[in-house]
């Protein structure tokens, strides 16, 4: 059994070698605000950081990309509704109000003080990533 085991640790070496590189083992980390590419076109920008993301999860990216990362930035539905609409093909769903309401309920979002019908950033936005680094 112990033969058994050494084994296989020595299988998931050569296979973690071969998946991160140079036996590297780890996760990249979740992207700070300065390493997100917010020169990006908005297509490019939701294809490049929302590998499998659910729609709230998808929603706080938008306004992320909208508001250039910056939590006291107010962004109207409505701009948020427009990128939606052309980012639908990599989205995979059509907008629906739902996402607004999980990622507020996430800390994700909030709704904007100053400005009615819109959002900012909340506190946590950037927990969207964490749950797709651990399931790598």
């Amino acid at each position: 059994m112990e033969k058994d085991i050494s084994e296989i640790k020595e299988r998931l070496e050569k296979l973690e070698k071969v998946v991160f590189g140079d036996g590297v083992k780890g996760i990249p980390a979740t992207p700070k605000t300065g390493e997100l590419d917010f020169s990006l076109n908005q297509r490019a920008f939701t294809k490049k950081y929302s590998t499998d993301f659910n729609g709230q999860e998808f929603f706080a990216l938008v306004l992320a990309y909208l508001s250039g990362g910056d939590k006291l930035n107010p962004v109207s539905l409505s701009d948020i509704k427009t990128v939606w609409k052309s980012c639908k093909g990599i989205i995979g769903a059509p907008y629906a109000s739902t996402f607004s309401t999980r990622a507020k309920e996430n800390g994700w979002v909030d709704a904007a003080k100053d400005a009615r019908g819109s959002y900012v950033l909340g506190k946590h936005w950037q927990d969207i990533f964490k749950k797709h680094d651990q399931n790598s």
